[in-house]
């Protein structure tokens, strides 16, 4: 900050404050000492009109003089304070200036952003109605193979079936596809496994042992026991009693209450073309 200097008039002369007036102090000290040397000279002898005349024009020169010296040092310091503003306004332009290009750059990083955000809500739209499609075509085709699952397999994919026969199209797709897909990967679990349960032949309960789904054989300790094929039309069922003691070792093997050897169970291998 530029310090404006203060100029107070005493006597017809200019003092100034601060180390830039050395100039007025200077004049003041050579107009005092004229006056001291006129009042002494005054006191030998009386002045004469001329001479007054010119220490009065010189008084006024230098007045003149010393106030031109203050107005010039005074546009000086206000020139100065000028220059801080225009710099001060100059660098508030460039950061102005660096703003602006940086937005600029932004927008095409923006419209970028949200082509990609389009282009991926469209995406998910088409996979949507593409699962919705999928679910249609395959609901009533998922539900019919049910059908055809053991009753062991049957109770497993319960809650599958159930939203199956409860979807429609205009549903959300993600639950009919959940459903399906849940329905096959049980289908696939429960035929790579030896399956045990109990359930119901010829009014009697009985142990089931499903190897896969490609076949199952049941027995009890009354000596019933069958054995049963998947087919077109569901499982198929037949008693044969004479498999039970053989049925029964199964079972004790697995229980390992004896030990491991081989049993002679009915099987039926289906090729292309015919079974064998």
């Amino acid at each position: 900050m530029v310090s404006r200097p203060r100029l107070t008039g005493r006597g017809g002369s200019v003092v100034a404050s601060g180390g830039r007036w050395a100039y007025g102090r200077a004049m003041r000290c050579w107009i005092s000492a004229m006056l001291v040397c006129g009042l002494a000279h005054g006191a030998e002898s009386a002045p004469d009109a001329a001479v007054v005349e010119l220490r009065e024009t010189i008084a006024k020169i230098v007045d003149v003089k010393s106030q031109a010296s203050a107005e010039r040092l005074e546009w000086e310091g206000r020139k100065a304070e000028m220059a801080a503003l225009l710099e001060l306004h100059r660098k508030e332009l460039a950061l102005l200036d660096e703003e602006l290009e940086k937005s600029g750059t932004s927008v095409p990083d923006e419209d970028d952003k949200r082509l990609a955000a389009e282009k991926e809500l469209e995406a998910l739209k088409s996979a949507r109605r593409a699962a919705a499609e999928t679910v249609a075509a395959n609901r009533e085709r998922a539900i019919s193979l049910a059908g055809l699952f053991p009753q062991a397999l049957a109770k497993e994919v319960e809650l599958e079936l159930t939203t199956l026969r409860a979807w429609k199209a205009g549903d959300e797709p993600r639950d009919g596809l959940q459903a399906i897909l849940g329905l096959v990967a049980k289908a696939e679990q429960f035929n790579r496994r030896i399956t045990r349960a109990r359930e119901l032949r010829e009014g009697r309960e009985v142990e089931v042992l499903y190897i896969g789904l490609a076949v199952g054989y049941y027995a009890d300790r009354s000596g019933n026991a069958g054995v049963g094929f998947p087919g077109a039309a569901g499982w198929k069922w037949e008693s044969r009693p004479e498999l039970a003691g053989e049925v029964l070792k199964a079972f004790e093997e697995l229980d390992r209450r004896r030990p491991p050897e081989l049993v002679k169970l009915p099987v039926k291998i289906v090729e292309e073309g015919g079974e064998r």
